[in-house]
């Protein structure tokens, strides 16, 4: 299992919708409007990790509202 956190920058007025679309994807377990430089946070578990990156290009940056994402793989620590 691949875990990462999506970081999105969003254009302001879009926010609560592209959290709203984030969450009826399957591959997000979880999707907040947050403080700080960013604006919304998703956590996307997936099987490949090469499936993300194309999850994020072709999902997440078509949505309207998306400015920029930064994404931040989870590393187990034994």
């Amino acid at each position: 299992m691949v875990i990462c956190y999506i970081f999105i920058k969003a254009t302001a007025g879009f926010i609560e919708d592209i959290v709203s679309r984030l969450r009826q994807m399957e591959e997000i377990t979880e999707a907040n409007a947050v403080t700080g430089t960013i604006d919304i946070i998703a956590r996307v578990e997936v099987e490949d990790f090469t499936y993300i990156l194309k999850f994020i290009l072709s999902q997440i940056h078509q949505l309207d509202g998306v400015e920029k994402t930064s994404t931040h793989f989870v590393t187990p620590i034994p």
